[in-house]
């Protein structure tokens, strides 16, 4: 006799030859308890896997016992919301990326564990036979210390070896494996708490023949408390222990209990209140156009295209404060880590309490309680780069995507999603306005707006800071008020000034000149002039480390990662040889290894030369240095922002974590060292990088009181994006660029995708490259289009890291998704759909 009883449909996390769903029935008791969204753990073959459901559906009559039960589920409420599955399973489609990945992208890591395998030594051991080193290491490493997981052999023994030597000693009774699944490493925190509990009893009535000083302090510090305190603090403030918590709580004056806490990354953090600021006839006529699609659920696509300096931020302020006044929620990206502590202080001074951060530097415990809070409803705004995209908000009414050009939005990893392209889509299903933004957009984003698929925002002027904001900055960080006089409020507070004035250095007529420095004379000339006045500089560099390589002056030789064969970069602090590709890192050599000389020489120029060079020349001089190897972490980019802000360096040296979005109003002069670095590179978009690079850095400049300047050192002055960067021309750059992408049929007038390639060894990369390329022209030619739209393959520009050869091919389609999907991929191919480089 058959029994009624729900169904669910889970997506296992786990990889599958194919994409498909298992289905599972749903016990009684877990009836009101498991959903649409929630996150299980369910029986697979002899194993146990975390799964998702993605649909339950109703009451159906099965045989008894035709199906396997779920087991538990991993929290009680749903992990995902109906609208992230719908926007989970679209990522999977456009980006050719199994589901579960998709899913797993939108959960905070640490949630889900990590299915593994058990190691221990059987009872009855085979009789000793010839045994492998790797096995007999094994064999050590299960007599001393047990069942042991696979993840905990990893850090012990080569990876490789063990699962060998485990295989062959399981298959001859030595040793038993049996999978094993990790519970969740992230759960709420919870401490321990004291209560007074004795009333108004008396000090000397409770102390009563307790002599200890301890319970004096104790007793002062529990009867003053308004609620219960973290013991911790109990035992830091009274230097008492356990013993005398114990002592009273026998008496009943105490007792002891567990707090649920929240793991806040900007629990620390003081927001300095801000009041809006008076919009200017630009930011004006904007917020006329976006405000009415604010008021009505309604999705639209907004370009807010405004030069550096002319506003922006306070658009997304004022869009933010309108749907939270509806009773709804906002995202706000970032593309970079290093741009969230500014983000949270201007968002901080509006909003207050009411923020949550999430970015991958965060710890897994405060990643946790953030997403819990958003899917609580306990917060109204999310801020982080592309990750805070997928926060469980149940009331969206808004998504600002910041730096919209950025390529720091594409995500190099499966699901090789693009966050803007992510948000628009979020946007449509969700029925909520996206506010793209960016003083110079993605072409292509440019281009959709030209065209009507966006709406155009333009704001060309550059406004002054508001006076009460340059207030709000001297009193946060108690600055003199020396050398800015503050506007007066009213509608004169904001207002117009011109942007920085672009001064483009032909760097062979140094050389021909006789200058060798890495400043040019202009530079060097501007920076004096600026640190004389006690004002602040920044230097650009798009590199890290002392010098670009190293070589021989006798025989050429070139040290090179011995797994990406790529020139290795020098760092003088530590003194290491790396390779900024896998980190290889190795002593530099005293001698060639080839020729034996002692001729080595020192080539290119990287950030820490950059601050030797100033501290040679300007001895007195503070400098700060931001780059990846100075600021690892959001605490270290928090750290050396607010030095910088409140005065304490005048020169700030740094790549590209220092072209984007920070508002630095004590910044005079902006030198860029090198604009080339970006122009040598094989890429289409090339061209275009160098001019976003340069405008956006330029944009650090004359945002205070004393306007500013920037000095472009180039040895191509002539260049049609350096020269349209000086003159703060997108449209021309754009006009020139987009007629360039056009003849030469590249994005974004045709979709491309990158398929990818890696063997140890170079001639089977090779042969698996040609064996598809021709297997897609194939079937282009058969779908009636050009099989001419197949680009290789060919090696790319980074042709082996870490000891794999890559090669490539690029596809021109315009469903690039929908055409692969006919063809068979051979497993072990990377797909890349809409790429932001080719490299």
């Amino acid at each position: 006799m058959g029994t009624r009883r729900p169904f669910a449909d889970v997506v296992l996390f786990t990889p599958l030859p194919d994409e498909q769903t298992f289905t599972y029935s749903l016990p009684e008791e877990m009836r009101d308890r498991v959903t649409t969204g929630s996150l299980v753990v369910v029986p697979f073959r002899e194993r146990r896997l975390y799964g998702l459901v993605v649909r339950v559906r109703g009451l159906s009559p099965v045989p008894p016992d035709a199906i396997r039960p779920v087991e538990s589920p991993v929290d009680e409420s749903p992990a995902l919301t109906p609208l992230q599955l719908d926007l989970a399973r679209w990522m999977a489609r456009e980006y050719l990326a199994p589901l579960w990945r998709c899913l797993a992208v939108m959960i905070p890591p640490g949630l889900v564990g990590q299915a593994d395998v058990q190691l221990e030594l059987a009872e009855e051991p085979a009789p000793r036979a010839a045994r492998t080193t790797a096995q007999e290491q094994l064999l050590k490493v299960l007599t001393a210390r047990g069942p042991v997981r696979g993840r905990q052999l990893d850090r012990l023994l080569p990876r490789q070896q063990w699962r060998r030597a485990a295989a062959q000693l399981a298959r001859r009774g030595i040793v038993v494996k049996s999978p094993y699944l990790a519970p969740p490493r992230v759960r709420p925190r919870r401490i321990r708490t004291v209560r007074w509990t004795g009333g108004e009893v008396t000090e000397e009535e409770a102390l009563h023949r307790l002599r200890s000083d301890c319970y004096h302090a104790l007793f002062r510090l529990l009867t003053e408390s308004d609620g219960p305190l973290d013991i911790s603090l109990v035992y830091a403030e009274t230097g008492c222990s356990r013993r005398h918590l114990d002592t009273l709580a026998r008496r009943g004056l105490l007792t002891f209990e567990d707090e649920e806490v929240w793991r806040d990354p900007l629990a620390d953090e003081t927001f300095v209140p801000d009041t809006p600021q008076p919009l200017t006839s630009d930011q004006q006529a904007v917020w006329e156009r976006i405000r009415p699609h604010l008021r009505r659920d309604e999705s639209r696509a907004f370009l807010l295209h405004g030069v550096t300096g002319s506003g922006k931020t306070e658009i997304y302020l004022r869009a933010v404060a309108e749907v939270l006044r509806r009773g709804r929620q906002a995202i706000v990206l970032v593309p970079e880590i290093s741009l969230t502590p500014q983000m949270a202080h201007r968002f901080g001074a509006r909003f207050g309490r009411r923020i949550a951060i999430l970015h991958s530097a965060l710890s897994d415990g405060e990643r946790y309680d953030s997403w819990r809070r958003a899917r609580a409803g306990l917060v109204d705004i999310v801020l982080g780069p592309r990750s805070a995209l997928f926060a469980p908000l149940p009331r969206l009414g808004l998504v600002v995507v910041d730096e919209e050009h950025d390529a720091g939005y594409k995500q190099a990893a499966i699901p090789r999603y693009h966050a803007r392209e992510t948000a628009l889509e979020l946007g449509r299903r969700a029925g909520v306005p996206v506010i793209l933004g960016s003083a110079t957009p993605d072409l292509g984003t440019y281009l959709r707006a030209r065209r009507g698929e966006l709406t155009l925002l333009e704001m060309p002027r550059r406004i002054l800071g508001h006076a009460r904001r340059l207030r709000d900055l001297q009193s946060r960080y108690h600055l003199p008020d020396t050398r800015y006089r503050p506007l007066p409020d009213g509608p004169e507070a904001a207002r117009y000034i011109a942007p920085p004035t672009v001064h483009i250095v032909d760097m062979r007529a140094e050389l021909k000149a006789g200058n060798r420095s890495i400043f040019s004379r202009a530079l060097a000339a501007g920076m004096e002039e600026a640190l004389k006045r006690d004002e602040q500089v920044i230097l650009f560099l798009n590199r890290r480390g002392t010098a670009t390589f190293v070589v021989c002056r006798d025989c050429g030789y070139v040290p090179r990662c011995p797994q990406c064969d790529i020139p290795l970069t020098y760092h003088e602090g530590t003194p290491r040889l790396v390779c900024h590709r896998c980190g290889h890192q190795e002593n530099p050599p005293a001698r060639c290894p080839e020729c034996g000389s002692t001729r080595i020489r020192y080539f290119g120029l990287g950030t820490e030369r950059v601050e030797q060079a100033i501290y040679r020349r300007w001895p007195d001089v503070r400098t700060l240095r931001w780059d990846l190897d100075t600021a690892r972490n959001y605490a270290a980019h928090a750290a050396i922002l607010h030095l910088f802000s409140t005065g304490l360096a005048h020169v700030l040296v740094g790549t590209q974590m220092i072209a984007k979005g920070l508002d630095l109003p004590r910044v005079t002069l902006v030198g860029v060292i090198s604009a080339d670095t970006a122009l040598n590179l094989p890429d289409f978009r090339a061209g275009e990088r160098t001019f976003q690079l340069l405008t956006q850095v330029a944009g650090r400049a004359g945002r205070g009181l004393r306007g500013g300047r920037v000095i472009i050192q180039t040895y191509h002055p002539a260049h049609y994006a350096i020269v349209a960067a000086a003159a703060h021309d997108y449209a021309g750059f754009a006009a020139q660029e987009l007629a360039f992408r056009r003849d030469q049929g590249y994005p974004p007038y045709r979709r491309l995708t990158k398929l990818l390639y890696e063997d140890e060894r170079p001639d089977r990369a090779q042969a698996a490259a040609e064996k598809l390329a021709a297997t897609l022209r194939a079937a282009l030619t058969a779908a009636g289009r050009s099989p001419d739209d197949v680009i290789g393959p060919a090696p790319p520009f980074f042709e082996r890291i870490r000891g794999r050869y890559r090669w490539q091919i690029l596809l021109r389609h315009p469903e690039p998704a929908a055409f692969l999907r006919t063809v068979a991929l051979p497993p072990g191919w990377r797909i890349d759909v809409d790429p932001v480089d080719v490299l």
